[in-house]
């Protein structure tokens, strides 16, 4: 029995899906989606009511079958193509089964990933039809986005973006390299010449950065693996920051440090998350604070720091730091002896909990998860399922502070952490574009997490042994990075018939 619009709309979210589930028919999406599918499968109902005069048998329908007319979604590899039309058949074909599983699954809640660890069919799918949406430009994008122009334009018409991209990411290893050369560990500070090449490399990094996008526009060869490369090179990228930073504020093994790393990528990864959630990845705060600003601010921090004695500056308590501008009086007691460094990491850490907690209100507020049409109990399951898809990254930041500083090398941790955090940052990445189930718990958690828990409570554990632990976690997880990334990349250059490092098209 065939209702109006008006008709649906009196009903709740559980009995319109109870209604998609007897038909047969997707129950994911918002109320008003819910609706349009079944008011278009009520017409296809009526449009099928009376029999034909002739019953004829219905030819099968192949999945290489091609259909010439109001194409709507073309599914498939180069070398088999499946059309979906708009407007739905008339009898069930293989076509419908298809694209049953081609839906949205990012409200769906996994505790373990299962056979989720890499891309789906459907996945491959959403991915081939993904549209990137990022933040508004701040001030600074205005300004400079000419800038990023010019410099695109003297880029060869052969030149890949995505290996406009990897070179930006180049630029990091050379400047993380030599500060691991210099210093190891974050507690000595490095030559002057070393911190002034970070700070080039930061601002060459973030510049091909802006220009990978445009080279791809110019070039025709736009595709959302461009994004994955994009937001790859930057969660791991994440690392050189937080070397450069922790080299000339010598706070290696100490919790400082902890502090630095894990906020950083932990907010790194919650704007990942929200992408995941909204559709929508955020890059700025407002039009004067963003990504560019952070990004170009750090170099040029990076370059006047390479000008003086940072040793004396920034181990000054603060008293001595604002005597000259007659403050002291206005600071509170316990500020007083505090560390300049201390002190500015210390606001880091604010507004870390500043940009953490806006991101969990755009998120726990906006229409996909908590929207008007929706009931108290869709909604409630809703957020909780989105807050559950940090319970990783967060175990994993716990975990890192159960690890004390001072007796292992610090530089171990950093890479260990840095790499499994990276990992599960590309996974949100991928599997948002992908609109694939991002699991409670991700598998790659637990060594992290048990080496903290052996290295902090086996007191027969010498600060050899903990390193060696650490050492091996860290080439484990660079492999598994490294894996995922390149087993990642090839499904999807499959799937979109296309080279990583190539404008040519596959022929196969």
């Amino acid at each position: 029995m065939t209702k109006s619009a008006e008709e649906y709309n009196a009903l709740t979210c559980v009995q319109l899906r109870a209604i998609c589930k007897e038909r047969g028919l997707v129950q994911k999406g918002v109320k008003k989606e819910v609706i349009e599918r079944l008011m278009q499968d009520d017409t296809v109902s009526s449009s099928t009511a009376l029999p034909p005069p002739t019953p004829a048998p219905q030819p099968e329908v192949k999945e290489d079958d091609e259909e010439e007319e109001d194409i709507g979604i073309i599914l498939g590899s180069p070398t088999k193509v499946l059309a979906v039309t708009k407007s739905a058949p008339s009898a069930p074909t293989s076509i419908d089964s298809n694209d049953q599983d081609y839906q949205d699954e990012t409200h769906t809640c996994h505790l373990f990933e299962g056979r989720s660890k890499f891309l789906s069919p459907s996945g491959l799918h959403f991915i081939a039809n993904h549209q990137y949406r990022g933040g508004e430009y701040t001030h600074l994008d205005n300004l400079l986005n000419p800038f990023w122009t010019y410099l695109t334009e003297l880029l060869p018409l052969w030149l890949a973006p995505n290996m406009v991209t990897t070179l930006g990411g180049m630029h990091c290893a050379l400047a993380y390299g030599t500060l691991w050369y210099y210093c190891p560990d974050f507690d000595t500070t490095p030559p002057d010449w070393v911190v002034m090449l970070a700070g080039y490399c930061t601002f060459a990094y973030y510049t091909l950065d802006c220009m990978d996008g445009k080279q791809a526009r110019r070039t025709g060869s736009s595709s959302p693996l461009g994004q994955l490369f994009d937001h790859g090179f930057d969660c791991i990228c994440t690392l050189f920051f937080v070397a450069t930073f922790s080299s000339y504020l010598e706070i290696g093994g100490t919790h400082w440090y902890t502090l630095l790393q894990t906020s950083l990528q932990f907010c790194f990864f919650m704007a990942q998350w929200e992408e995941y959630n909204t559709h929508v990845l955020p890059t700025n705060s407002g039009k004067w604070c963003g990504v560019t600003e952070m990004n170009y601010f750090s170099a040029l921090l990076a370059f006047v720091v390479s000008l003086i004695d940072r040793e004396a500056f920034f181990h000054k308590s603060m008293e001595k730091t604002v005597a000259p501008f007659g403050l002291t009086s206005v600071l509170p007691a316990f500020v007083k002896d505090v560390e300049l460094r201390h002190f500015l990491l210390g606001g880091w850490g604010v507004m870390s909990l500043i940009l953490i907690s806006l991101s969990l209100k755009r998120v726990l507020f906006h229409p996909r998860v908590a929207g008007d049409d929706m009931d108290a109990s869709e909604i409630r399951f809703n957020r909780i399922n989105a807050m559950s898809k940090l319970a990783s990254p967060f175990l994993l930041c716990v975990a890192a502070f159960i690890v004390p500083p001072e007796f292992i090398r610090t530089r171990y941790l950093s890479v260990s952490l840095g790499c499994v955090l990276s990992l599960l940052t590309k996974k949100m990445i991928v599997f948002s574009m992908a609109k694939m189930p991002f699991a409670i718990l991700q598998t790659d958690i637990f060594p992290f997490i048990i080496a903290a828990i052996w290295i902090r409570c086996d007191t027969r554990l010498t600060k050899e042994g903990g390193d060696f632990v650490l050492g091996v976690l860290s080439i484990w997880y660079a492999y598994r990075m490294l894996r995922w990334v390149n087993i990642s990349i090839n499904q999807i250059c499959t799937k979109l018939g296309i080279y990583c490092f190539r404008l040519k098209k596959r022929d196969d």
